[in-house]
């Protein structure tokens, strides 16, 4: 049987058998498999940009990372202010009447010292990256949930697809019971029996098209104007292989690029930087002025210099302290999420290989029972078999496939995170 295939942007491009041969079990010796290639069954990179930016997601994304380049700044100048002061007052010189007017007018501001100045620039170097990676890790994060509901539509629309074989099946059946009927070589029963077969199939069908409806829905509200499929993709083996470096390497490049990972190292390093401004702090800024008065109503002229200093107290130490366990807690956070992380990449490595290995048995144990289906047919057509025996034969066969298909079709979505995990698809980093 023949069928259109479909192309990564879901372009009719040529014909072909309805699932492509298995893959290569896991481990099987050969000639060097292709590098993976899941692009090829996705939306394109820039039709998947446009939706996600977008979404309303993003929009609040790149509002925070605006907010947090703000407050770099704000590190950087620092939050000492100018401070004007004007005192009015009126001088009495007892036993004389005369009343003496006069005003003092200052201007102060704290300054930064102890280095205080390069810390706050560094501060403010950490913030602007963290707020680029903030960006970062919101885009990943909804290409992530993108990639899971393009698959949970690619599922549906796998499911419509196998019911209308299903119903194509039922109804050839029931037109072989219906010719066979009327030549009197079968009872009533088995043409209803038949009947009920293509009705079972026909609901089962109508079923189908409600879930690919709601997947697309789904799918539509999250991220409108994304082009989608009516079809499953078919997966080729070629685009299927292994990676080419090692478990371990690209275990190391997907800690290296973890967006959550590094976000949280970078919060690390802005603790320790804090905790290194709050042992300065411990030695408090003086606040430098310059004042001029007027005296005995302008008789005296008084200009001159202020300094004044806070004198510490036990809250700065404590501050200090404070700070520096919120640094040493984050830092055991960083270590302990790598492990995690780690853990995490190891099992979708496991679970991509295993699925690799069960879809290529699953796809032989479909052919293998396809075969019998279409011996138990012509069987059937010749007398030799019951109706009976061929709806169980052909429904296992149906059943068999559409397990192979749709553990295809899951590989390829542990193949297509990974790979989105690994930055070697849809990587939207600035």
């Amino acid at each position: 049987m023949n069928f259109t295939v479909l192309s990564p942007i879901w372009g009719r491009c040529h014909t072909g058998p309805l699932w492509i041969a298995a893959l290569l079990a896991a481990g099987m010796h050969g000639p060097a498999i292709a590098a993976p290639q899941a692009q090829r069954y996705l939306p394109a990179e820039a039709l998947v940009k446009e939706a996600l930016l977008a979404s309303p997601g993003i929009d609040s994304a790149r509002a925070q990372k605006e907010a947090l380049n703000l407050r770099a700044q704000t590190l950087r100048t620092g939050t000492a202010e100018f401070t004007l002061r004007a005192n009015l007052q009126e001088r009495r010189v007892n036993a004389s009447p005369e009343r003496l007017h006069e005003h003092t007018l200052s201007l102060e501001r704290p300054v930064r010292l102890w280095g205080k100045s390069a810390v706050d620039g560094q501060l403010s170097d950490k913030t602007v990256a963290l707020a680029e990676i903030t960006f970062n890790d919101a885009m990943h994060e909804a290409s992530r949930e993108l990639m899971k509901l393009w698959f949970v539509h690619a599922q549906a629309a796998l499911g419509l697809r196998q019911a209308q074989q299903l119903v194509q099946s039922a109804t050839q059946i029931h037109q072989l019971a219906q010719a066979r009927f009327k030549q009197g070589e079968i009872a009533r029963l088995d043409l209803e029996l038949s009947q009920a077969e293509q009705q079972r199939a026909q609901a089962a069908q109508q079923l189908a098209q409600a879930e690919l409806a709601n997947a697309t829905s789904a799918l539509n509200n999250r991220y409108p104007g994304l082009p989608l499929a009516t079809q499953a993709p078919v997966i080729s083996t070629a685009d299927t292989g292994d990676f080419a470096e090692s478990q371990a390497d690209l275990k190391q490049a997907f800690l290296a690029q973890n967006h959550e990972l590094n976000m949280l190292r970078l919060e690390a390093e802005r603790l320790q930087l804090w905790a290194q401004r709050a042992r300065l702090d411990r030695l408090p800024d003086p606040t430098l002025g310059v004042y001029s008065a007027r005296d005995r109503n302008g008789a005296e002229q008084v200009t001159g210099l202020s300094l004044s200093m806070p004198l510490a107290g036990s809250v700065r130490r404590d501050h200090a302290l404070a700070t520096l366990a919120d640094a040493q807690a984050a830092a055991d956070k960083v270590r302990r999420l790598q492990q995690q992380l780690g853990a995490e990449f190891d099992q979708r490595w496991t679970a991509f290989h295993s699925q690799r290995a069960a879809a290529a048995q699953l796809q032989s144990a479909a052919d293998t029972q396809q075969r019998a289906a279409d011996k138990s047919r012509k069987a059937y057509a010749l007398g030799e078999h019951s109706l009976f025996e061929m709806l169980m034969i052909a429904r296992a066969a149906h059943e068999q496939q559409f397990a192979a298909s749709r553990m295809q079709l899951e590989m390829l979505e542990s193949l297509a995170l990974l790979q989105l995990e690994l930055h070697q698809i849809w990587d939207f980093d600035l």
